[in-house]
């Protein structure tokens, strides 16, 4: 593309000085000039009506006006126009008072050269131009100062506003700038004096803060919550000069994600923690173990005889019965210890700093105080037990999912040994765990995997874009028992899931994927992505990113084929982990999608840290927002926050046109359930020849 050129007004009559302007502009180096000349102080007044030069070059020697005075009425009719004056050699001191009045540069046109023009035109016309950038700049700053949303300020060292925008004086509920800088900062506006002192650390030690949460005092005495943003101004010695920085309120968004986080850490029937936060609170003690050695212990509760009263007296009952025990629960647990409704009438403790002896103590006592509950529904008393297992902390088991498997095999064991009792669990413990049929699964899972008895299935995941004329694909795997009949995938999951086999299992399902790729992609669509979920255990594998990098790159696929599908629970545990996982894999081209997406509300302050390019939002808002408003409006908002945060938007468990018209009408990406399709097995998906 060409570039315009500049517009260059020479103003004089001198032949001379018009041959020597001209060749120098008819040079290579003056290709990005073009020229008008006028031959008096008039003319060229009058030209300046119908365009503005980048440049003029005016001889102070005209036919209408000589000397000093044709620079300054020159000047008086066009004060914005970068003037560059020409001078013979007995008028130098005559250049010098036209800079001294304003003008660029003189330049003595008898012994100029064409090399000299063009270089004084060069950077005239650069510095006119740097000099409107600046004052654009200035202008847009005023602007944004006095118009921005957000309070903008700066203060003295010695805690007194210099400066104040309209909107940070509207924030702090005054009238007028001057009443803020009347202001004592930390005497009348922190509402914690403590906070002051935190703040003067912070940003002495670091020169800066960044969204840092603030809790300030309005005019009136009511709180108000900000997010500050500021830094130390110093000069060239390192002096401090004054503060300045944004404040953001955030009072509002500050309620709402308490209640929020209350919400996602609490299970909303008894008041309790809910599985989620147990698993937090766990996990953040198994992280830990060496620090707090314990002894420590988890017990895990199921209610007998509840399924009885829930199916005959109705849901409420069963509701109603839920909350008194929670509450008798609640009741009897140790300050600091955690009490957790995992779901149904499944309940579990932890008891931080408690032995085998004490656990069991502990636990005796409770499953007691459930016996002793007389529950009192439609006139008649009904009663029920509490099978609970006991699992011992120790640093030899440190996954989550080791503890709770074997705390659940514990509370199984102790129903089968005739209910309403305690079971501890010990190392040894095979029965509890052949109860569950887990170690079986184990082994079936481990004896599949070397007879090759797994294949995968690809579900359709369908654009929502009435113009998409393709599918992404999520990759299952499928299990196959001796007799060539498909397992479903929850009878084998939780074993892998819960034994370790979770890396065997992920690594043999992108080994199957890339060969599979390798020998079809050429046949599919070229925007198809193929999406693989990854394990916690796989993410957090020190090697595995190198190895799956090294698989992929070996493979010959193009890595921007692939999603690799993080579930989010595994990757707000982990984030650090997850990151770098993402990062490394991201440089082949991979993507990355957050599955199960809604768990918790609190996860949005996760999604900003996480450099993934899809949102699967989960099921259990999708299935019944076509008659649930509120499911309807969570599916809205999460859509809404992944659009502005650039990701990509993935409906699950899709099971209603119905469903997939709300979709669209919010303007989800894509959509992926039995209303689309169910899993196929894969070779099902390759287009006919």
């Amino acid at each position: 593309m060409q570039q315009e050129q500049s517009l260059v007004l020479l103003i004089t009559d001198n032949r001379r000085i018009k041959d020597l302007v001209v060749g120098a502009l008819e040079s290579p180096a003056g290709t990005e000039y073009r020229i008008e000349i006028s031959g008096t102080l008039d003319e060229a007044l009058g030209s300046l009506k119908d365009r503005e030069p980048g440049v003029v070059l005016l001889d102070l020697d005209l036919p209408d006006s000589q000397g000093l005075s044709t620079y300054m009425m020159f000047q008086s009719r066009s004060a914005k126009i970068s003037v560059i004056t020409l001078v013979d050699s007995q008028q130098e001191d005559l250049g010098e008072n036209t800079v001294a009045k304003g003008a660029i540069e003189y330049i003595n046109w008898q012994t100029a050269t064409q090399d000299l023009i063009t270089r004084s035109l060069r950077y005239t016309t650069e510095r006119t131009h740097t000099l409107k950038q600046l004052q654009a700049s200035e202008a847009k700053y005023r602007e944004l100062f006095e118009s921005v949303v957000a309070g903008v300020f700066q203060t003295s060292q010695e805690g007194r506003f210099i400066s104040a925008n309209p909107a940070l004086v509207r924030m702090l509920g005054y009238d007028t700038e001057e009443e803020l800088l009347a202001l004592d900062i930390p005497r009348d506006v922190y509402m914690y004096p403590e906070d002051r002192t935190n703040w003067r650390k912070a940003i002495d030690e670091d020169g800066k803060i960044r969204n840092a949460e603030l809790v300030l005092r309005k005019k009136d005495g009511s709180k108000i919550v900000v997010l500050e943003n500021s830094r130390a101004e110093t000069d060239e010695q390192g002096r401090l000069i004054y503060f300045e920085g944004t404040l953001t309120d955030i009072t509002e968004t500050h309620e709402q994600s308490a209640q929020l986080s209350y919400e996602a850490s609490h299970d909303p029937l008894t008041g309790v923690f809910n599985r989620r936060e147990f698993e937090r609170r766990l996990q953040s003690l198994l992280d830990n173990i060496h620090v707090q050695p314990g002894p420590h212990a988890v017990c895990y509760m199921d209610l007998d005889r509840f399924k009885e009263i829930n199916d005959n007296c109705g849901h409420v009952a069963g509701d109603e019965l839920l909350r008194q025990v929670a509450e008798q629960l609640q009741s009897r647990v140790r300050h600091g210890d955690t009490l957790s409704r995992l779901g149904g009438d499944e309940f579990a403790l932890i008891l931080h700093d408690c032995g085998e002896e004490d656990a069991v103590r502990v636990a005796e006592g409770l499953r007691t105080m459930v016996e002793d509950l007389r529950f009192s529904w439609s006139g008649q008393i009904h009663t029920i037990g509490a099978s609970i297992g006991i699992v011992p902390i120790s640093p030899e088991r440190r996954r989550l999912s080791e503890v709770m498997g074997a705390a659940d095999a514990a509370c199984y064991r102790a129903k089968d040994s005739g209910r309403n009792r305690v079971h501890l669990f010990i190392e040894d413990d095979t029965t509890a765990l052949q109860r569950l049929g887990e170690l079986g699964w184990v082994a079936r899972v481990k004896q599949a995997l070397q007879e090759n008895r797994f294949h995968l299935a690809a579900q359709p995941i369908r654009p929502l874009a009435d113009d998409a004329d393709f599918f992404h694909y999520e990759l299952l795997v499928r299990m196959l028992d001796e007799d060539g009949r498909e397992i479903p995938p929850g009878a084998f999951f939780p074993a892998v899931e819960r034994y370790n086999l979770s890396i065997r299992m992920d690594r043999w399902i992108i080994i199957k994927a890339l060969a599979w790729l390798a020998e079809y992609n050429p046949l599919m669509n070229d925007n198809s992505k193929f999406f693989i979920n990854l394990s916690a255990d796989s993410i957090a594998d020190i090697g595995f990113a190198d190895s799956l990098s090294r698989q992929i790159s070996e493979s010959g696929i193009p890595g921007e084929k692939l999603c690799f599908e993080i579930s989010e629970n595994i990757a707000t545990e982990n984030l650090s982990a997850t990151n770098r996982f993402v990062s490394k894999l991201k440089g082949l081209g991979c993507e990355f999608a957050l599955d199960n997406f809604g768990n918790g509300i609190s996860s949005f302050a996760y999604l900003k840290n996480l450099a993934v390019d899809y949102v699967k939002i989960d099921g259990v808002f999708v299935r019944s927002m076509g008659d649930d408003d509120i499911d309807w409006q969570m599916v809205k908002s999460i859509n809404e926050i992944s659009h502005a945060m650039q990701k990509k938007t993935i409906a699950e468990h899709v099971e209603s046109e119905k469903v997939i018209r709300k979709l669209q009408k919010l303007k989800l990406d894509f959509a992926q359930g039995y209303a689309i399709s169910r899993p196929l097995p894969i070779d099902q998906i390759v287009p006919s020849k």
